[in-house]
């Protein structure tokens, strides 16, 4: 995610065309200069064909239905970012939750458990992160005990796997009488949150918007374009070339972005920073579980540790 000052325009504007979404955007805006081109030489030196009584009421018409179209389009794209950030915020208060639990209900001295519920709670994150980015693998999970790790590569599913580590070792812990009945019943809602959050993220990965929908926005798009030359060629002339490249800008770049934001977790520069999130949740589990981590792991968790990942 690229991380911002909202004040300082210049470098901002610069950053956002030097990524691929930027490149591509260039690239179909140039393909439009050069079909404007064609068309206005066409008109204004070899054929007339100009649209010359078509009102302009029609052309306002085209462009306050496509605009309505575009800000329903970035409006939804922008909601699904957003419900994924807000998953994410949960899942941040959630761990720390379960961290301050166990916190509060494990003896000081039994460092073992503290150990493994701050690893286990801390992979949880990273998990899920790799999950929704159909990275398969456990590089970034700790190790909790003995076989654990092996144990996480027979699940297809590893945010579950870890959940599932959570869920039997406080069954044990349970049994063995280290949480009363009450403390039980109230960790049991912590740990259901964790794959409540987690099928929230699936929910809005595995929802696109629906493909006839895209589909009429783009062509719409085109139609638009493909038309507006020969609507006001006749007032602009040669600075129709520039004024139809402009709005091209525009109406794509919309559609661009709507693109890139409406799955938030994958690895574009305008998606959720899920590995920065992922280590906060690392570092404040530990924290709160009094297990020492090393400095450069603390580091990665500040926003800005890197302007890109």
């Amino acid at each position: 995610m690229i991380i911002y000052k909202r004040k300082d325009w210049l470098p901002a504007i610069w950053h956002f065309h030097t990524g691929p979404t930027a490149k591509s955007l260039i690239k179909r805006v140039l393909l439009v200069g050069l079909y404007v081109s064609i068309v206005t030489v066409a008109e204004l030196n070899y054929i007339d064909l100009r649209i010359k009584d078509t009102p302009s009421s029609f052309l306002q018409a085209m462009g306050i239905l496509l605009s309505l179209l575009m800000i329903f389009r970035t409006n939804t794209a922008y909601d699904r970012f957003y419900e994924g950030r807000m998953a994410w915020g949960s899942l941040v208060n959630n761990s720390r939750n379960l961290a301050l639990f166990f916190n509060a209900v494990l003896a000081p001295e039994d460092s073992e458990t503290r150990i493994f519920f701050a690893k286990t709670i801390s992979n949880f994150p990273f998990a899920l992160k790799n999950h929704l980015r159909d990275k398969p693998g456990l590089d970034e999970l700790d190790e909790t005990e003995e076989g654990e790790q092996r144990t996480l590569s027979h699940f297809d599913h590893v945010p579950a796997g870890v959940s599932n580590q959570l869920w039997v070792k406080s069954e044990t812990l349970y049994r063995e009488g280290a949480l009363s009945e009450s403390q039980h019943i109230n960790l049991n809602r912590y740990l259901g949150t964790l794959m409540d959050i987690c099928g929230i993220c699936e929910r809005i990965r595995s929802t696109p918007i629906p493909f006839s929908y895209n589909l009429f926005i783009k062509f719409f798009i085109l139609l638009y374009v493909g038309i507006l030359p020969f609507t006001v060629v006749e007032v602009y002339g040669y600075l129709t070339i520039p004024a139809v490249m402009l709005t091209s800008y525009i109406l794509v770049g919309l559609e661009l972005i709507g693109e890139e934001i409406e799955d938030p977790f994958g690895m574009e520069r305008n998606d959720l920073p899920l590995g920065q999130l992922a280590q906060l949740i690392r570092v404040n589990t530990h924290d709160i579980l009094q297990i020492y981590l090393p400095h450069v792991e603390k580091e990665a968790a500040k926003p800005g540790f890197t302007i890109v990942t």
